[in-house]
């Protein structure tokens, strides 16, 4: 077989039309990153902050874990900073977090916004980041949280859950204010030069919202995402966190091209219900503390049981080290 790039691997998993060798293996960024303490421990400044730190965070990344990708940001706060929130930007062990919500009526957070999101904070650092990313052998990879994930970062999460009760209106007209903001910044992450869209929305699960509210706040949303991306001829993939039992079949709904998954859901039994590409699972917490030998035997099974994209569960913990990464990655390369 004619060698392929990592690039031309990872688009063809998702869309076919080209035989590939075996499975890409990535780490998107966002919640999925692998800018772990041992990756970023040289470099200079914030890499959560600094366009250049945060670029060079991407490379080393690629260069010393054997992801195939490069991925920004690396947390899960950018998209909330316009609206009114303060957050630690963390460090070289700890990831960014939201320190203070708005606790201004959701009214007044959506009629005194000064509509410059894709100019505000943090957005066009990540923005700049990808463009000099941006190459032709090397996926790029543009990562947002969801618009529920978003609204819960900005406001107390209690307060919007208790609001979807008693006022269901005004919730998803909030929320949906918020993804009217995440589809722009999607947009243009592609314009700028990302390869694809990796959405996560570690609040909107079946666990948290149950079906009925999944399928009544969160799939109107990533619709949207879906819609905007795929207009401007480019992919995405939707990470969902937790046990998706009781709404795989909503995620048919949706019409992302893949679905990552988290590691107590089984691929085979995904593959059976869904009507696209599946990404997943090698367990977060084993890939922290190991043993190598247990990491490669989970990562031979993923791979056995079907995932069209190898990645990690979830989130990785910072304090993961490469030689567990490099397991994983080599394991999924034949090396």
């Amino acid at each position: 077989m004619k060698e392929i790039s990592e690039k031309e691997r990872l688009l063809a998993a998702i869309c076919g039309g080209k035989e590939i060798d075996r499975p890409p293996v990535i780490c998107p960024g966002g919640m999925m990153n692998a800018a772990v303490t041992e990756v970023v421990a040289k470099i200079r400044g914030n890499h959560n902050v600094s366009k250049d730190d945060m670029v060079e965070a991407a490379k080393k990344m690629h260069e010393l874990t054997g992801f195939e990708n490069y991925g920004v940001p690396f947390c899960m706060t950018a998209e909330a900073e316009p609206f009114g929130v303060r957050i630690d930007f963390g460090d070289k062990n700890r990831e960014p977090v939201i320190t203070d919500y708005n606790e201004r009526p959701l009214s007044e957070i959506m009629s005194d916004y000064n509509d410059g999101y894709l100019t505000a904070f943090r957005i066009p650092v990540v923005l700049d980041a990808i463009a000099e990313l941006k190459n032709d052998s090397i996926p790029v990879i543009g990562n947002i949280m969801g618009a529920v994930s978003t609204a819960t970062s900005v406001v107390d999460p209690l307060r919007l859950f208790k609001l979807m009760r008693k006022n269901p209106g005004e919730a998803y007209d909030f929320i949906e204010f918020i993804n009217d903001k995440l589809a722009s910044y999607a947009a243009e992450m592609v314009r700028r030069g990302a390869d694809l869209i990796v959405v996560s929305d570690p609040t909107a699960t079946g666990e948290i919202l149950g079906k009925v509210n999944f399928e009544k706040f969160a799939v109107p949303m990533f619709k949207k995402l879906v819609s905007e991306v795929h207009s401007l001829n480019s992919m995405i993939i939707i990470h969902i966190c937790g046990d998706t039992t009781n709404i795989l079949e909503s995620l048919n709904l949706i019409g992302a091209d893949a679905y990552s998954f988290d590691s107590i859901v089984n691929i085979k039994n995904v593959k059976k219900k869904i009507n696209a590409k599946t990404m997943g699972n090698v367990n977060t917490q084993l890939l922290q503390d190991g043993p190598v030998e247990r990491i490669i035997t989970l990562t031979d099974n993923c791979i056995k049981s079907g995932s069209d994209i190898l990645a990690p569960a979830c989130g990785l913990g910072m304090s993961t080290p490469i030689k567990n990464l490099k397991a994983m990655t080599d394991c999924v390369k034949g090396e």
